[in-house]
């Protein structure tokens, strides 16, 4: 696979180039600030970052990063529903926390949630956003802590004191099965003193109709999503050195009910359906189908998802003749209602009773950093920077008998006879880090970069029983603290072969932090399953390429890289108990190849062209729920990681009438298949390869545009982004939005 995609790569490239047109206008510079030292333009940085600025998200009529995803290569999208990604990238996917860090400007978002649907990477629209940076690769020096394979920045527009601006737009759309949904959202930018001071303003309400039905409830379009939030940011110009940016975020989401579908249950599930059949019709509910519709789920309760986020950031800027200063700090809290339904995992021990588990859980993050980037007349310049980060976290599991309604038929009440189970777990994580890079510049081709992290956590929990399955709580807190510190490291050698191309290679480490596991009680006689966890880490060596062609009108990009990685967090059951603990166990070995193009052979057309090959698989036996049932064995692929991803756009842009353009653009992408329990016969499922497809036909002018969209042109049915299958969760999958039409209008207005 992997010799026939570059060499179809290479004709392709070599046919394009050869056929352009030399009149056509040179590809806009992309400027990225990846490095931490200041603006550079993207071609010029010797590393794997791809970019979408804020004119190519609205191009693609992109509301979340979900959107965009496909045209990453090497990024694999986990989707469970609104409010509930996983971004996995080169491959790196395993249970546990995230091994993809995610900052939103200078603030750390990143997910660190273990338990099974609750609470993953945090969806924030992207309104007024000046860029999304993707970095592919170790970033174990300058981003730390789960930037394991890669790091994925949103960085939004600054207020602009040097004059006012102001824009809105939005769009209307009726999806298939579903009904219809709307979005808005609107700026202002205000210099409040001009060249000094000015504010900015963005706010957004989207409202999507859902499109799955809930059979045993008789609910229909359940899944709705409805998401609103703004952003205020403020900067004052003290002087011509010093720069204060101030800003303040927040976002409310409301998820009807579950985005998963339930075409065919599980098997068992059916068996201990049928068991308890007579229990459960007695209290009103309808036969389970075996086989069920398109786009239907087979659930008891209701299954909502409530959020609420908020970010607060401050921000100080320094430069002098000799290099810039920076100090960050930000407030990132999030605040989660979560509820799942557990009639299956009661049914499965043998407990006829429809029941709901509530999931509240809440996440507060102070991080700051300070760094200093040099600016100096000689041949080296270096960065050198401190962080900190102190998070408190709190997260309740409440068991509660369900009417047929799907409702709790009472609040969750320690003794109460509708209250089946509950605990709780608290965690406090500190983490310090001091991190560093410096680069040596040879001559004019050669130069050569080094980049180290030390970092400290402390991670302290406790966990409750709040309501044991029968008789009366322990209320004696099971306590555990974990630390860790370790030292990363980056090399770098760059060979620049003219002003139009480089080539580099990298050897760089990542590491996720550890953490404790969630263990309620320990009953007499029982194991004593492992109090936590400590870091992985993995090591990544790559060599790549950044090419331009034709005046900067092809531009050819692309890396290979091989991944080894070790003591992997593993989550299973621990043999003998009813935990779900987590493990450092196992190997994997990743070897890749990312392949970029960006064209533009006309005025007017612009064509992208991006695919991977991966081969994830573990080099080790992983253990599993216990003796003789491993979860994966050496060989064996690493879940939810394609083997081949691709992604193409067209967009065609000509005069129609004076002043007035006429757009059409296409858009392309392919996922191969993949497993989701390589090693599991009984809960595996096969998510089999798809294509998806979205049109754009419009008119524009310099300040309105009018669009008509569609998305998921072909309605796929079988693009399966995820599935879940378990004894509490049956056979369940997620895929894309069915098709979607829609129009879409914005207007910019002209204070000049």
């Amino acid at each position: 696979m992997s010799c026939r995609l570059v060499k179809s790569w290479f004709f392709f490239v070599f046919s394009l180039s050869y056929c352009m047109s030399l009149s056509a206008a040179a590809i806009e510079e992309i400027i990225v600030t990846a490095t931490k030292r200041g603006e550079q333009v993207l071609q010029e940085v010797p590393s794997a970052i791809q970019a979408f600025t804020g004119d190519g998200i609205k191009d693609a009529i992109a509301t979340e990063f979900s959107e965009l995803a496909p045209m990453v290569p090497s990024l694999q999208l986990q989707d469970l529903g609104p409010g509930d990604k996983e971004y996995i990238i080169r491959g790196c996917n395993s249970t546990a926390t995230s091994t993809t860090g995610v900052y939103y400007d200078e603030a750390v978002i990143t997910a660190r949630t273990k338990q099974d649907g609750g609470g993953r990477q945090a969806d924030i629209e992207m309104h007024d956003l000046e860029r999304i940076e993707i970095l592919k690769g170790p970033q174990g020096s300058l981003y730390g802590a789960s930037s394991t394979c890669g790091t994925i920045r949103f960085i939004p527009n600054q207020p602009d004191a040097t004059g006012m601006d102001a824009s809105f737009g939005g769009w209307v759309s009726d999806t298939q099965d579903g009904g219809t949904n709307w979005q808005g959202d609107g700026m202002i930018n205000i210099p409040i003193v001009a060249d000094v001071f000015a504010v900015r303003a963005v706010g957004w309400i989207t409202q999507e109709d859902g499109y799955i039905d809930n059979l045993l409830l008789g609910n229909n379009d359940i899944n709705d999503n409805e998401v609103g939030g703004g952003r205020l940011a403020a900067q004052w110009l003290v002087g011509e050195d010093l720069k204060l940016t101030a800003y303040g975020l927040v976002q409310n989401r409301d998820v009807g009910g579950t985005s998963r579908q339930m075409p065919i249950l599980q098997d068992t599930f059916a068996t201990n359906y049928a068991a308890s059949s007579t229990a459960l019709a007695a209290v009103g509910f309808p036969a389970v189908q075996p086989a069920g519709q398109t786009r239907t789920t087979q659930q008891f309760t209701t299954t909502e998802w409530n959020e609420d986020l908020t970010l607060y950031g401050l921000k100080g800027e320094y430069d002098t003749e000799w290099g810039s200063f920076l100090l960050a700090t930000n407030w990132f809290e999030r605040d989660i209602e979560f509820n799942f339904d557990s009639t299956p995992i009661l049914l499965f021990f043998g407990v006829p009773v429809p029941a709901v588990t509530a999931q509240p859980q809440k996440r507060e993050v102070w991080t700051t950093e300070f760094r200093f980037a040099s600016a100096l007349d000689g041949p080296v310049q270096y960065l050198i920077g401190g962080f900190i980060s102190q998070e408190d976290k709190t997260f309740e599991s409440q068991v509660i008998a369900t009417g047929t309604d799907g409702r709790p038929l009472a609040p969750f009440e320690p003794g109460d006879p509708n209250t089946i189970f509950g605990r709780s777990k608290t965690d406090q994580l500190d983490q310090q880090a001091i991190f560093g890079e410096a680069e040596w510049t040879l001559n004019d081709t050669w130069s050569v970069l080094v980049g180290a992290r030390w970092y400290q956590f402390d991670i302290g929990s406790q966990n409750l029983e709040t309501q044991p399955f029968g008789g009366a709580p322990s209320l004696v807190p099971v306590s555990f603290n974990i630390d860790d510190s370790e030292v990363t490291f980056k090399g770098n050698i760059t060979y620049r072969f003219n002003d139009d191309g480089l080539v580099y290679a990298t050897v760089s480490e990542g590491f996720r932090p550890g953490g404790t596991n969630d263990i309620a009680f320990i009953a007499p006689g029982d194991p004593i399953p492992p109090a936590g966890f400590g870091s992985d880490s993995l090591i990544n060596y790559e060599f790549g390429w950044k090419t331009a062609w034709n005046e900067n009108r092809l531009i050819v990009n692309g890396a290979v890289f091989f991944i080894d990685w070790e003591d992997i967090q593993v989550s299973s059951f621990e043999p003998g108990t009813p935990f779900n603990v987590v493990r450092n166990v196992g190997t994997a070995e990743i070897t890749g190849i990312e392949l970029e193009l960006n064209a533009r052979p006309v005025d007017g057309l612009d064509l992208y062209v991006g695919g991977s090959w991966q081969n994830a698989e573990f080099t080790s036996e992983i253990p599993g729920a216990g003796p003789g049932q491993p979860f994966a064995l050496s060989g064996q692929p690493i879940p939810n990681v394609p083997d081949f991803q691709f992604g193409a756009s067209g967009q065609y842009t000509w005069p129609m009438f004076q002043e007035m353009d006429a757009v059409v653009r296409v858009e392309y992408s392919f996922r191969d298949d993949t497993l989701i329990a390589p090693n599991d016969p009984v809960n595996n499922v096969n998510l089999d390869s798809f294509s998806l497809v979205n049109l754009k036909f419009g008119l524009e002018t310099e300040r309105w545009s009018a669009n008509l969209f569609i998305k998921n042109l072909l309605d796929e049915d079988n693009a399966l982004f995820d599935a879940i299958n378990s004894t509490q969760d049956p056979r369940a999958v997620l895929t894309a939005r069915p098709r979607t039409i829609g129009l879409a209008l914005r207007y910019a207005f002209d204070f000049n």
